[in-house]
């Protein structure tokens, strides 16, 4: 099995509950994304398990840029081309978001919902972080039901998992934005965009 793949299995453990409890907030609303994360977080930020999860998340995206640059995927059709593409959208999402989480966490601000919905709500910071949100969630979606296309066999895995990603990336951006729930971020964490 390759290390990109075994890291890809690793990591399905948190991206799961992360997208759980972002789906819990989109059906019942930001209070109980909230009340969901608390415990998710508490177990992830564990030292040791903090340290495999972004060890994991940085030789995914270096075995993914790796296996992108040696398979010269802009010669590539179809499907193949789709995953190098949703794998570096996926890559250059991680980088952003793992880096402003970690810089956040330096400066002691909660990186919780409100945290991440603060830019939906900060004018036209909102015309930079829906595209931003909506292409990483489907972007997940596309390179996964790929990936679970080209290993099983199934053709129903690339179509579910692209719509759902693609229907619940453009969710999380309502949310964030207040427009599905009554939600406004608290204005101490929509300071930080001016």
């Amino acid at each position: 099995m390759s290390l990109h793949r075994l890291t890809a299995l690793a990591l399905a453990a948190f991206l799961i509950s992360h997208l759980a409890h972002h789906l819990a907030g989109l059906i019942a609303g930001p209070a109980l994304h909230l009340a969901l994360s608390a415990p998710f977080r508490a177990f992830w930020r564990q030292p040791i398990v903090e340290v495999l999860l972004l060890t994991a998340f940085a030789v995914q995206i270096t075995t993914g840029l790796r296996l992108l640059w040696r398979g010269r995927a802009w010669r590539w059709r179809g499907l193949r081309r789709w995953q190098a593409l949703s794998g570096v959208t996926l890559a250059g999402f991680l980088c952003i978001h793992v880096g402003a989480v970690q810089a956040a966490r330096v400066t002691g601000t909660d990186t919780n919902l409100h945290f991440a919905a603060a830019g939906m709500q900060s004018g036209l910071w909102a015309l930079f972080f829906a595209p931003y949100y909506t292409a990483a969630v489907t972007a997940l979606g596309l390179h996964t039901g790929i990936a679970l296309r080209r290993r099983t066999g199934q053709h129903w895995a690339f179509p579910l998992l692209t719509a759902a990603g693609l229907a619940l990336g453009i969710g999380l951006v309502l949310l964030m934005a207040g427009l599905i729930h009554d939600y406004t971020v608290p204005q101490e964490w929509r300071a930080a965009f001016g």
